[in-house]
């Protein structure tokens, strides 16, 4: 079972790096986060903790419209070829289908998080300085991106699942990013506001409340994108896709 999903969430990834999706990805998570709001577009080198910081939640907020576009086009190409036949032909189950489809998606999805820490932790070079730890980018994309992007890519799959309408897992997850994304829910949010992070800037130490509201809040979004996954390959069914 797991050399079956992994096979599939290979094909996946490999499927979207040459689609036109990628073009999208890089403009909008690789190009668009530096250009907007960066050490070369403030000019100034930030200490590693608020670079890391900001480089996460950029691509956090980017990913709010990237993301359903992604997760709209997996199961697009399968109804326009004859993939799924060939698949299920082979013993594989809908539910492997689907949980391949999905890990292949959120892979996807973190290799251009992964790519563009990667860019960030060299900007320094940039200033001609030393670059940037590794260590917080590590902590910020494992704490911040993954967990995000786990439940925005989650509940994107989920109203694919349930509506098989294309449209609609485009607009109706990023009207919910946009509304879970503000300042008034913390505790819910899918961004980690800048006005709880202030300390970053000028290298102290975040306050323990403050650790306390990220904490609660990073359980919340795991929680709710496992959820949803495991509501979405429960309710998948091979004969929306199989024609």
């Amino acid at each position: 079972m797991l050399k079956q999903i992994f096979v599939i969430t290979r094909q996946e990834f490999k499927s979207l790096l040459k689609s036109w999706i990628t073009i999208i990805c890089i403009i909008a998570l690789v190009i668009a986060p530096i250009f907007v709001y960066s050490p070369i577009e403030s000019k100034e080198v930030w200490n590693s903790p608020y670079a890391a910081y900001q480089c996460n939640h950029a691509l956090v907020i980017l990913g709010v419209m990237v993301i359903p576009i992604i997760v709209m086009s997996i199961y697009y190409k399968d109804e326009i070829t004859q993939m799924p036949v060939i698949i299920f032909s082979q013993h594989i189950t809908g539910k492997i289908y689907a949980v391949g489809k999905f890990l292949g998606s959120y892979c996807y999805c973190l290799f251009f998080c992964i790519l563009e820490n990667v860019i960030w932790m060299l900007m320094p070079l940039y200033f001609k300085q030393a670059l940037y730890s590794p260590i917080p980018f590590f902590k910020y994309f494992m704490l911040y991106s993954v967990t995000s992007y786990l439940a925005m890519t989650a509940f994107a799959y989920f109203i694919d699942i349930m509506f098989n309408i294309k449209p609609l897992t485009i607009f109706i997850p990023m009207l919910s990013f946009l509304s879970l994304g503000g300042d008034n829910t913390p505790k819910i949010s899918l961004m980690i506001s800048g006005i709880y992070m202030e300390n970053l800037y000028v290298g102290k130490a975040l306050s323990s409340d403050t650790v306390n509201l990220i904490i609660i809040n990073r359980s919340f979004i795991t929680v709710l994108g496992i959820i949803l996954i495991l509501a979405s390959i429960l309710k998948f069914s091979t004969k929306k896709f199989v024609r």
